[in-house]
């Protein structure tokens, strides 16, 4: 009995060990990927400290977040776009951050209340890690878009 015991505890480890070093490939295999495509569009991307790829866009600066644990995932961040500046101007934000997530179909704002601004991203579900590509472009406009209809909303 024991000797069953011990048997399946090392399979279990190994399968652990197996897994990690799956996932270590994975999300090196999903940066090379993120990488090569958007230098074939143009961009000059550089992977961040937490392993998330940094892009600018028409000056603006976005991050591919790189997410091993869900390969049928794909998200485009544009972080803090809008800083807050006074508890008023809050009110507004949450107003206008409601409308943005109301009227947009994939694109969500939200305030980041520790930070006292706001982010937006885009978040798809594919099949394949890499059926991202025909997508990518439209979800870069959509967050610039967005943005732009943010800004307007603040301004009225």
């Amino acid at each position: 009995m024991k000797t069953t015991q011990v048997i399946m505890a090392l399979c279990a480890v190994f399968l652990i060990g197996v897994g990690a070093v799956n996932a270590q490939s994975s999300r090196s295999d999903l940066q090379k990927m993120y990488v090569s495509h958007l230098q074939k569009q143009g961009y000059q991307p550089e992977i961040d400290s937490d392993g998330d790829i940094e892009f600018k866009a028409e000056g603006n600066t976005f991050y591919i977040i790189v997410d091993e644990d869900d390969l049928e995932s794909f998200r485009i961040l544009y972080p803090s776009f809008w800083e807050i500046e006074s508890l008023s101007e809050k009110a507004q934000v949450y107003n206008v951050v409601n409308y943005i997530n109301r009227t947009t179909k994939i694109a969500k704002a939200y305030l980041n209340s520790s930070e006292d601004n706001v982010s937006m991203d885009v978040n798809i579900f594919i099949a394949e890690p890499e059926d991202f590509k025909p997508h990518f472009r439209r979800m870069v406009n959509l967050l610039i878009a967005e943005r732009r209809e943010f800004i307007d909303k603040m301004n009225e």
